[in-house]
């Protein structure tokens, strides 16, 4: 069976991009894990805890801004190591 060539190209990352990808990853599991514990903590209350659904909204945002973070930087951190060469 044949690689697809993004994944050939993942496989072929430099150190630092591997760092950063996987880093990325790590940082958007974390806040997700916050934000499901926060609303674990919310319970629903909307009077009182509204402040907890507000914050693992934001923490949920930012999880997908790690995701995207984790799709753009690798790339250009090859390409910059392949100008360095």
């Amino acid at each position: 069976m044949k690689t697809p060539a993004p994944v050939r190209r993942m496989l072929q990352m430099c150190p630092a991009a591997w760092r950063i990808f996987l880093r990325c990853l790590q940082m958007s599991c974390f806040l997700l894990v916050c934000a499901a514990l926060l609303l674990i903590a919310w319970d629903g209350d909307y009077i009182k805890n509204f402040r907890f659904f507000q914050l693992s909204a934001a923490l949920q945002e930012m999880a997908q801004l790690s995701l995207l973070g984790a799709v753009i930087l690798p790339p250009c951190v090859e390409d910059m190591a392949g100008r360095a060469r």
